[in-house]
């Protein structure tokens, strides 16, 4: 157990960033010497710091290699060829065995090139790699699959198996299944088990938008579910796609959330009248529903703060508030405006749901409804936005044109002892009028006072 805390912990702090850091000093340390004089115990601790940065680059490797799920993977990927080969140039060239006749062979000065040129490819990859692309990599376990089972009584899921879950499919069980942690390596089996096209279900991983397809023996709609998002937070959407036949029905998702327990609380609040399969889908509609609107809550709330605070905000930032905003609220009105002709269409019985009646149906009626309601509240909080916006505009033109108005009004004032200077020319001493300088600049101070009084009893300098 402390072996596995200690390798995750090498694992945590020697990430690519670090490795690239010390990959460039590597380099640093390696030409160093080419390029000024040191004595031996100077190139003594230059090797000794290469060595210690070696030994980093083998503890990575290392614990690595032994958290990789698929070892073969691992050792093929690019980046970790280059590891090796840095490590395996590196300890070749710090052979002590190794004779100094031999240290200076063109062998040896091709791996020392080679090594400078590993260093410098190791330290512009980190600069590509980030948090995101690293998880991603083959060496990280892949989401563990789920696959759920809705037992006879209807309200409680059972945890199968993969191979379970197919085979009931295959068979024609009159089951309703929730697959979550579904990669594309299963989407033959899945599609097969279905007798479905496997277009049917690939919009899982490629589709960007929702939408849904009703074909003569299965029905689909694809939705993404909204996690749960606090005032400040972004937006972030799991995609869901329902897969109905004649007999069964199969939610399947990308990735695990908590739609499947809160499909099962809801489960109880549904009339047990109705059919199981109409239920369990009425349940995950329903919660969709509702998470939709906890999201628009959130995003009023959201709204609401940004009409108190916008004017103490810089420009900069109202806009980059107001981006974030729209487009959540975009994404939101999106999947409502979807939302709500898939259940009208699950309630005319278009999307056809395991041959469900007219009156199995009836209760998608009443979340239509909700689903209209909630879709014309997304819309009217996207119209308050932009006339927030507009306002804010609005301000910001009126204060241009304030500004504007004031210059104008000083350029005015100007043109008054411009004009009087220009007539009356540069001197006044021999002029054929008998006024002096301060005669003069009191007429110019009268007239401009009196301009600015008419300027303010009109209402210009408001």
């Amino acid at each position: 157990m402390k072996k596995i805390i200690l390798i995750k912990l090498i694992e945590r702090f020697l990430t690519d960033a670090v490795l690239g850091f010390f990959a460039l000093l590597s380099l640093f340390l390696f030409i160093a010497p080419l390029v000024f004089e040191f004595n031996d115990s100077t190139n003594l601790i230059l090797a000794g710091l290469e060595y210690a940065i070696i030994l980093l680059f083998i503890l990575e490797y290392t614990s690595g290699l032994l958290l990789a799920k698929y070892k073969m993977e691992f050792v093929i990927d690019g980046r970790r060829v280059i590891d090796i080969l840095i490590i395996l140039s590196a300890l070749i060239a710090f052979i002590p065995l190794v004779p100094d006749v031999l240290r200076h062979s063109p062998v040896f000065r091709l791996i020392r090139v080679g090594r400078i040129a590993l260093l410098g490819a190791r330290s512009s990859l980190a600069l590509k790699i980030d948090d995101k692309t690293a998880n991603n990599s083959p060496n990280h376990p892949e989401t563990e699959l789920k696959v759920q089972l809705l037992g006879n009584t209807g309200t409680q899921f059972e945890v199968i198996s993969w191979e379970q879950g197919l085979n009931r499919i295959s068979n024609g069980q009159p089951d309703w299944l929730f697959i979550s942690g579904l990669d594309q390596s299963r989407l033959i089996s899945i599609t097969e088990a279905l007798r479905v096209p496997v277009s049917a279900v690939k919009g899982l991983f490629s589709s960007s938008s929702a939408g849904f397809d009703t074909l003569e023996n299965f029905s689909t709609f694809f939705v993404r579910y909204p996690r749960p998002m606090l005032p400040g937070e972004r937006l972030i959407r799991t995609p869901i796609l329902l897969v109905g036949t004649a007999v069964n029905v199969v939610v399947m998702s990308r990735e695990h959330t908590d739609l499947d327990e809160k499909v099962q609380l809801r489960l109880s609040s549904i009339d047990t009248n109705t059919p199981k399969i109409v239920r369990a889908t009425l349940a995950l509609v329903s919660e969709i529903m509702s998470a939709y609107t906890q999201v628009t809550e959130t995003i009023e709330v959201m709204l609401t703060n940004l009409e108190l605070e916008q004017s103490l905000l810089a420009d900069d930032a109202f806009l980059a508030r107001t981006f974030t905003l729209r487009a959540d609220i975009l994404k939101t009105r999106a999947s409502m405006k979807h939302l709500k002709s898939v259940i009208r269409d699950l309630h005319s019985g278009k999307i056809n749901i395991a041959n469900a009646s007219p009156s199995a149906r009836e209760p998608f009626r009443f979340l239509a409804d909700d689903a209209l309601d909630l879709y014309d509240n997304i819309e009217d909080i996207r119209e308050s936005l932009q006339g927030l916006v507009d306002l804010r505009l609005n301000v910001a033109s009126f204060q241009m044109n304030r500004v504007m108005r004031l210059l104008a009004l000083l350029t005015a004032l100007a043109l008054i002892p411009a004009t009087i200077g220009g007539l009356l020319g540069m001197n006044i001493t021999d002029a054929p009028w008998p006024a002096t300088l301060s005669q003069i600049a009191f007429g110019v101070g009268v007239t401009m006072t009196l301009s600015l009084y008419i300027f303010a009893i009109k209402g210009w300098l408001r």
